[in-house]
Protein backbone atom coordinates (compact mmCIF):
# COMPACT_ATOMS: atom_id res chain seq x y z
CA UNK A 1 0.00 0.00 0.00
CA UNK A 2 2.91 2.45 0.72
CA UNK A 3 4.17 2.28 -2.77
CA UNK A 4 0.91 4.46 -3.58
CA UNK A 5 0.85 6.12 -0.86
CA UNK A 6 0.51 10.36 -1.60
CA UNK A 7 -1.91 13.21 -0.75
CA UNK A 8 -4.64 13.83 -3.59
CA UNK A 9 -6.35 17.45 -3.54
CA UNK A 10 -10.18 17.35 -4.07
CA UNK A 11 -10.54 19.47 -6.91
CA UNK A 12 -11.91 17.94 -9.98
CA UNK A 13 -12.85 14.55 -11.45
CA UNK A 14 -16.01 12.28 -11.06
CA UNK A 15 -16.18 12.33 -7.02
CA UNK A 16 -15.60 16.48 -6.64
CA UNK A 17 -18.31 16.84 -9.82
CA UNK A 18 -20.68 14.55 -8.17
CA UNK A 19 -19.91 15.67 -4.31
CA UNK A 20 -18.82 19.01 -4.44
CA UNK A 21 -19.60 20.66 -7.37
CA UNK A 22 -18.07 24.42 -7.79
CA UNK A 23 -16.76 23.85 -4.75
CA UNK A 24 -19.33 23.38 -2.34
CA UNK A 25 -20.77 20.28 -0.59
CA UNK A 26 -24.04 19.60 -2.25
CA UNK A 27 -27.40 19.25 0.13
CA UNK A 28 -30.58 19.38 -1.45
CA UNK A 29 -32.21 16.32 -1.94
CA UNK A 30 -29.76 14.51 -0.01
CA UNK A 31 -30.77 11.93 2.66
CA UNK A 32 -26.38 11.00 3.83
CA UNK A 33 -23.79 11.17 2.58
CA UNK A 34 -20.94 7.69 3.18
CA UNK A 35 -17.36 7.63 2.17
CA UNK A 36 -15.91 3.77 2.56
CA UNK A 37 -12.18 3.62 2.94
CA UNK A 38 -10.04 0.16 2.72
CA UNK A 39 -6.81 0.12 3.78
CA UNK A 40 -4.10 -2.13 5.37
CA UNK A 41 -2.52 -1.83 9.42
CA UNK A 42 -0.73 -4.08 11.04
CA UNK A 43 -1.06 -7.11 8.41
CA UNK A 44 -4.91 -6.22 8.50
CA UNK A 45 -7.33 -5.35 5.84
CA UNK A 46 -9.46 -2.62 8.19
CA UNK A 47 -12.45 -0.43 6.98
CA UNK A 48 -13.29 3.24 7.45
CA UNK A 49 -16.50 4.53 7.27
CA UNK A 50 -17.45 8.18 7.81
CA UNK A 51 -21.52 8.99 6.90
CA UNK A 52 -22.95 12.32 7.12
CA UNK A 53 -26.95 12.49 7.79
CA UNK A 54 -28.73 15.36 6.38
CA UNK A 55 -31.43 16.95 8.98
CA UNK A 56 -33.26 19.82 8.16
CA UNK A 57 -30.66 22.51 8.58
CA UNK A 58 -28.25 20.17 10.46
CA UNK A 59 -26.37 17.22 10.03
CA UNK A 60 -24.91 14.74 11.43
CA UNK A 61 -21.05 12.42 11.35
CA UNK A 62 -20.37 9.24 12.77
CA UNK A 63 -17.34 7.09 11.69
CA UNK A 64 -16.54 3.20 12.39
CA UNK A 65 -13.20 1.73 11.78
CA UNK A 66 -13.37 -2.16 11.95
CA UNK A 67 -10.32 -4.75 11.05
CA UNK A 68 -11.93 -6.48 8.23
CA UNK A 69 -9.44 -9.74 7.96
CA UNK A 70 -6.24 -11.03 8.56
CA UNK A 71 -4.11 -10.70 5.22
CA UNK A 72 0.03 -10.91 6.38
CA UNK A 73 1.43 -14.04 7.87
Amino acid sequence: MTDYERTVRVLDGPWADKAFPNGEETTKGVISRRITTLYEKDGYLCEEVVTREYRENDYLDTSTNKRVMKING
